[in-house]
């Protein structure tokens, strides 16, 4: 059995193997649309860590 909580709506689900829910890690369909349109809207992002010569250049467009 595995026992996991919703990311999305934390409700807590168990399911005895992961191809019984398709939409795993979410509990349903409609959470995991709503993950991915977070994903596009832009809430969820991956910080990229700038090089000095990248800052440099975001710094100097702003000033302009």
């Amino acid at each position: 059995m595995i026992a996991v909580r919703c990311p999305i709506c934390s409700k807590s689900f168990t399911i005895a193997r992961l191809d019984e829910l398709p939409s795993f890690p979410f509990c349903s369909d409609r959470c995991k649309l709503v993950d991915l349109g977070r994903w596009i809207d832009g809430d969820y992002a991956i910080p990229e860590k700038l090089s000095s010569d990248q800052d440099l250049e975001i710094q100097s467009e702003e000033e302009d």
